[in-house]
């Protein structure tokens, strides 16, 4: 008898890409069904998963086969590249997959077929099947002649491999590009060659278990901890394919606090790929989101010089696969499930054998026994015959007894050591105590440097010297080690010679006041040539630095910005300590314009608000004012509108009170944004009108536009187009002819945003590309971003819903790496409406589009934004009106225009009468649609809305017509004719082709 065989099971692993895919995939599956296959696939299975992750696990491990179905999103989901928040029901299956994979390659090599449906690539793979599943199935079409041979072979479940078929060594990882940041090894690193193969043996053990190791390399400082780490890791950096990262967590540097987890875990995010936005605020979202993105890689994490265990714990990954190495002079037993590896210091032999290398040297049978003493006054500790032996090969006259005599005849040197410090001290001393004058005068004043590294000509303000002179004093301390130079021209004290140089002898005051000096003009002059609102930049007092780096273009200031950005901030701490105001201050608001444009919003927020306390404490009330404008500036750009307007408000009074007319035009403009950006259009009206009458009281023509382009946009929000129109235009003709490419740039972008409103489609896209550009060349991120949403806005109201899609995509990215919850919610907003009516428009489109405003709703609530929320909601109305969800689409319209009445804005209310309308055209519960049109109309032609006009009059005049008032509703749609042909917006198309059949009736 034939042995009854049963249907071979089948798993289908899918990503979403379109519905169009997705409908595909179904048809796929429905073919395999009827060709005998038993298929699973989860959009049948849904009432079965109830627990998504056991079942997709039970799926895989009792299929016969798992079909991948290739596509873009299933190959950055597989390959890892694909952001963290999308797509994650694709990206943990394909991971899981990729786990079964390589822990049994023989078995899951013949249960995986990738499977390419029609119009789809072979490159859609995922990397980690490609090298595997070389076969793979393309099927021309969707058919049971294209599916032939792939049926064929599923009804032939896989048995065990061939007899003498190979089999990939246990090893063997797919490599995918690696993240390395490993300092470069110690080549003169000398011995421990029982530890290192301990550790060595630790973590090849581990990492054939893959388990989730963590070692602890502990020892007193000075001991070689860091050195022994790396070269480990560079030894193991093969078995670690997906990346070796290196961080130092400075838990014992001097004059420097422990890095905090959060800082620790946001520069781990960073050096994976995660963007600055990207990043979570809290420390234990941070944490999740490490642990997230290291799952299903194999990572070496060395993080260096711990402080204690509650400082690594939220940095440990505890992913299979992943491997921490940690440095600390604790031994940290809060790590309970850590390995301890001690390091001692080096054996007599050991210690010898680097003096020598490293000194270049080769040892006479008599001068051996000096040479033990000498590594014996060195405490055989690493770091001190390292400095040693670089003084004895520096001076080639010198020997090893006149070395050691020098050692030992150092006055009580030992005595004034103190713990773990003894003999790192005692070399530093050594060194310190051989350099020039000049030379160890430069060394102290180095130390008194708040920032982490320097260039030269920092250097020279220390100094006092001339550039040459200084270079030649950095290049001793350099051949002495003393000084580190990770990049060229950039220099650097390690952390413990800056610990030794900081306890000596301090010079005079004068010498911080000169670098503080030196940032200040520097800064300043670099602040001239990066675009910026606000009054022209002052010289600073102070005495100007005698040597200054070349800055004369806008790129020469930017790259000085961004390489002295964290000394700046430095800086301006350090200037506090101090009491130094005037410092505190100048480098603050220098450092503003390319903060904010940058996207640096957190360090802007920080310095500002050091600046303010600075400036209150030190009773400087002009500083005080800056500080503040410049503080509610960037509250603004983070959305925080409630201490933006506390914080402009103090800067305006303070202004007022020191009777400084150009400062308080300056913050009434600012406070008028404020106002209108929290809906209050009347104040702002008040406050950018009493700006624009000061301004050009004071004659500044910068100040008068900049309140004048604002005015602008608060009339489009609230009265007339053409009022709106005429400030917007003023003000980029002032701005042009001042030269100001970033107020050209902000006028434009808002003037073609009111061109497309008024159906001025041509003029309204080349205002908005110009714009673009322009905010690409300042370097003006948000504005960049706000105008590539106003575009995508306009291209789909002319039905270009393809660039309308990649455009929002493109200012939605810049909105979320800025961090700007406003800039999200909108263009969350306009994506949800442009993917639905680009699409199916499905139920499954409808909850996608309804899932995505309800995400913009929140962000609404989050920052208090009425005017977008009322959006929102317009949005939301529309949406359940064209997915026949009556109900829904009366309330949420509803809301909308009650939002809008409440607000003030006409235009948001004439469109939600309008909608309205629409909405009881088909649904009478709405109310009446006649009303809402004409109430429509009244509103528009006050306000100069022409499109909203035009369906208003298109509204009633078909509600006329349904009325069986032919004559008067064939009025109203050639209106409305007249407006759409004078626009030339396709809406014309349609009135026209119903006007002709009223002809022909």
């Amino acid at each position: 008898m034939p042995v009854e065989t049963r249907p071979a099971r089948v798993f289908v692993s899918y990503a979403h890409d379109s519905p169009q895919h997705r409908r595909m995939v179904l048809r796929f599956c429905t073919l395999l069904l009827k060709l005998g296959v038993d298929v699973r696939v989860d959009e049948w299975d849904t009432d079965l998963r109830r627990d998504w992750f056991l079942w997709m696990i039970d799926q895989f491990r009792n299929a016969d086969f798992v079909i991948v179905v290739a596509s873009p999103r299933y190959r950055a989901a597989g390959d890892g590249t694909g952001a963290p928040e999308a797509h994650r029901g694709v990206q943990t299956e394909s991971a899981v997959l990729r786990d079964f994979l390589y822990l049994d390659r023989a078995t899951w090599t013949r249960k995986i077929l990738p499977v390419i449906l029609p119009g789809r690539s072979v490159h859609e793979i995922p990397l980690y099947l490609q090298p595997h599943c070389a076969s793979h199935y393309h099927l021309p079409k969707i058919n049971a002649a294209g599916a032939k041979e792939l049926v064929r072979v599923l009804r032939r479940p896989p048995g065990p491999p061939a007899a003498g078929a190979p089999t990939p060594a246990r090893e063997w990882r797919p490599r995918r590009p690696a993240v390395s940041t490993l300092p470069r090894g110690v080549p003169s690193f000398t011995g421990r060659s029982g530890e290192v193969d301990q550790l060595t043996a630790r973590i090849v053990i581990a990492g054939d278990r893959d388990a989730a190791a963590v070692h602890v390399v502990n020892g007193m400082p000075g001991v070689g901890k860091t050195a022994f780490a790396v070269h480990v890791a560079q030894k193991v950096a093969e078995r670690f394919p997906d990346g070796q990262l290196f961080l130092e967590l400075h838990g014992h540097s001097p004059a420097r606090e422990p890095v905090t987890p959060d800082t620790a875990l946001r520069s781990l995010l960073l050096t994976i790929g995660v963007t600055e936005r990207g990043i979570p605020s809290t420390l234990d979202d941070r944490a999740r989101m490490w642990r997230d993105r290291l799952a299903g890689r194999k990572l070496l994490l060395v993080l260096d010089d711990a402080a204690d265990h509650d400082q690594v714990r939220p940095l440990l990954p505890g992913t299979p696969g992943c491997q921490v190495v940690i440095t600390s002079r604790r031994r940290l037993p809060g790590l309970e499930d850590a390995q301890p590896l001690p390091l001692s210091v080096l054996p007599t032999d050991h210690a010898v054998t680097m003096f020598l290398r490293l000194a270049n040297r080769s040892a006479a049978d008599h001068e051996r026994h000096r040479i033990f003493e000498l590594v014996r006054l060195c405490g055989h500790l690493p770091l001190a015959i390292a400095l040693v032996a670089g003084r004895l090969r520096s001076h080639p006259s010198w020997d090893v007894p006149y070395l050691t005599e020098q050692l030992v005849s150092a006055p009580d040197r030992l005595a004034e050591m103190r713990a773990d410090d003894l003999s790192v001290t005692t070399a530093f001393e050594l060194s310190y105590g051989e350099l020039p004058d000049d030379v160890a005068r430069l060394f102290r004043r180095l130390a008194r440097h708040p920032g982490a590294d320097f260039d030269l000509y920092a250097a020279a303000a220390l100094s006092g010297r001339d550039l040459d002179t200084t270079q030649r004093l950095i290049e001793t301390l350099y051949l002495n080690h003393l000084v580190e130079e990770p990049a060229p021209g950039r220099y650097r004290l390690h952390d413990l010679v800056r610990h030794y140089a900081g306890g000596l002898d301090p010079d005079e005051d004068v010498v911080a006041d000169r670098l503080l000096d030196y940032y200040l003009h520097v800064a300043t002059e670099a602040a001239r040539l990066v675009p910026h609102h606000g009054r022209p930049f002052e010289p600073p007092a102070g005495v100007a630095p005698a040597h200054t780096p070349p800055i004369a273009t806008e790129t020469d200031a930017r790259r000085w910005l961004a390489r002295e950005r964290l000394n700046l901030n430095a800086c301006v701490d350090h200037a506090t300590g101090r009491a130094h105001v005037r410092h505190t201050v100048g480098i603050a608001a220098a450092l503003h314009s390319y903060l904010t444009q940058r996207g640096h919003w957190d360090d802007a927020l920080a310095i500002h608000n050091v600046a303010t306390l600075a400036a209150e404490r030190g009773h400087d009330l002009p500083g005080l004012a800056v500080s503040l404008r410049n503080l509610a500036a960037v509250q603004l750009l983070v959305d925080d509108y409630p201490s933006a307007l506390v914080t402009a408000t103090r800067a305006q009074r303070l202004h007022l009170r020191l009777e400084d007319r150009r400062g308080e035009a300056d913050t009434l403009a600012l406070l008028g944004a404020v106002r209108y950006a929290m809906g209050d259009y009347p104040a702002a009206t008040a406050d950018l009108t009493r700006a624009l009458t000061l301004a050009a009281e004071v004659g500044d023509r910068f100040i008068e536009a900049t309140a004048r382009f604002r005015l602008g946009v608060v009339q489009h929000l609230t009265e007339s187009y053409s009022a709106s129109s005429l400030n917007l235009v003023r003000a980029f003709t002032t701005f042009l002819s001042l030269g100001s490419s970033q107020g050209q740039a902000d006028a434009l972008s808002y003037l073609g945003l009111l061109q497309g409103m008024t159906g001025d489609y041509s003029p309204a896209l080349r205002c908005l590309t110009k714009a673009i550009a322009l905010f690409a060349a300042v370097g003006d991120r948000r504005g960049e971003a706000d105008a590539l949403y106003r575009m995508g806005t306009l291209l789909r109201a002319i039905g270009e819903y393809r660039e309308a899609h990649s455009t929002q995509v493109r200012a939605h990215t810049l909105f979320v790496e800025l961090g700007s919850y406003q800039g999200q919610a909108r263009t969350l907003r306009g994506l949800a409406m442009t993917r639905y009516l680009a699409g199916d428009r499905t139920p499954a489109d409808h909850a996608a589009a309804a899932d995505t405003l309800e995400r913009a709703l929140e962000l609404c609530g989050k920052i208090g934004d009425k005017l977008c929320e009322a959006g929102a909601y317009n949005d939301l109305g529309v949406l359940a009106h064209l997915s026949g969800r009556w109900r829904e689409a009366t309330a949420s319209l509803v809301r909308s225009l009650a939002l809008c009445e409440e607000i003030g804005d006409p235009a948001g209310t004439v469109e939600a009468l309008n909608n309205l309308g629409r909405l009881a055209w088909d649904c009478p519960e709405a109310g009446d649609a006649y009303s809402y049109h004409e109430r429509a109309l009244r509103q528009a032609r006050e306000i100069g809305a022409f499109i909203a006009e035009g369906r208003a009059l298109e509204g009633m005049g078909r509600c006329l017509l349904r009325d069986s008032y032919g004559g008067n509703g064939r009025a109203y749609l050639r209106e409305a004719l007249e407006v759409y042909e004078r626009l030339g917006i396709p809406d014309a198309q349609d009135v026209k082709a119903k006007l002709a059949e009223l002809e022909r009736d």
